[in-house]
């Protein structure tokens, strides 16, 4: 095997970086703009988990670890944790130690560090998909496995036509009785600012606060439609909400007192008819459980899209 040397990323390595993953991450292309976004401008970017293998003065692999040294808006604290979001090594170079040499140093990293594990896919703000695409790399996942991951949960993309969608006929019966009996539905104003983002913090702290904060500008600044988030209120409460921008839908919630009487399909298929409305024709969103795929595909035909693992490794002692 090749000797490698592992070494911090930096800003020069980005053409190699770019090559290695157009070879190897197939399913998830990515330009140097967007890579440089996600992972050189992430406040918590740091050369010491976001790693080079190197040889022969080519770099032939990476992966990029975080490690949470700003907290996010309201979440709960996560400081002992660790993420890596993609980790790819050169076709030429497989098998030959790279990803192996790679992760032993990240880990020893990680563990010098103090944290007590490491997941793959979930970090915020900056993550790309929630895990490893058990379709397109199941080779990653058998590599993960053999050293000691497992799999935390299975996560799935769901996609939905939006020329073909139409509104199904349960959905309109149920908006009519839902405002019959007091549940309001209307497009983002700037009224409601404040009882929303209460309702944020109460129910979902965290980074969502952070993406709707940023529609909300922009729709005030005139950028966006207001049809953009999608509100529902209960006796002058906020009970839930969706929001789109471009063709991905989310984030979107209600809140758990409320659940299972059909508001979030309501909101859901209102805010499919704004993206329809706006000329879009198609929607997607990345990351959602089976339970949850039910009432995206009955209510405005999504279908599963891809499948990830979401994958951990606890660190003994």
């Amino acid at each position: 095997m090749a000797e490698w040397t592992i070494r911090g990323m930096c800003g020069e390595d980005l053409a190699d970086i770019m090559e290695v993953a157009r070879l190897s991450l197939p399913a998830d292309p990515m330009c140097p703009e967007l890579f440089a976004r996600r992972v050189f401008l992430d406040q918590n970017f740091s050369p010491a988990t976001a790693l080079v293998a190197e040889h022969g003065g080519r770099v032939a692999g990476f992966v990029t670890g975080f490690v949470r040294r700003y907290p996010i808006e309201d979440m709960p604290d996560d400081s002992n944790r660790s993420w890596i979001t993609l980790f790819a090594v050169h076709p030429d170079a497989r098998r030959d130690g790279a990803a192996t040499a790679l992760f032993d140093h990240l880990e020893e990293t990680l563990q010098e560090m103090g944290k007590s594990s490491v997941l793959v896919g979930p970090y915020v703000p900056n993550w790309w998909v929630p895990g490893v695409d058990e379709k397109e790399y199941p080779e990653a996942i058998e590599f993960l496995s053999k050293r000691g991951y497992s799999v935390v949960t299975r996560p799935l993309s769901m996609d939905s036509d939006l020329v073909a969608y139409r509104r199904p006929q349960w959905v309109s019966e149920k908006e009519k009785s839902l405002t019959g009996a007091g549940v309001l539905f209307h497009d983002f104003r700037p009224e409601v600012i404040p009882a929303l983002f209460g309702f944020l913090k109460r129910e979902f702290p965290g980074d969502w606060q952070r993406h709707l904060r940023a529609t909300c500008q922009r729709i005030l600044q005139g950028e966006y439609s207001r049809r953009q988030v999608q509100v529902a209120t209960e006796d002058g409460e906020v009970v839930g909400f969706a929001h789109y921008e471009g063709e991905r839908f989310g984030p979107f919630g209600t809140a758990p007192a409320v659940r299972g009487r059909g508001i979030g399909a309501v909101l859901l298929c209102r805010t499919i008819e704004a993206m329809r409305e706006n000329g879009l024709h198609n929607a997607y969103f990345l990351w959602t459980s089976d339970e949850s795929a039910r009432l995206y595909s009955s209510a405005a035909g999504f279908r599963e899209s891809r499948r990830f693992a979401l994958m951990k490794k606890e660190f003994g002692g």
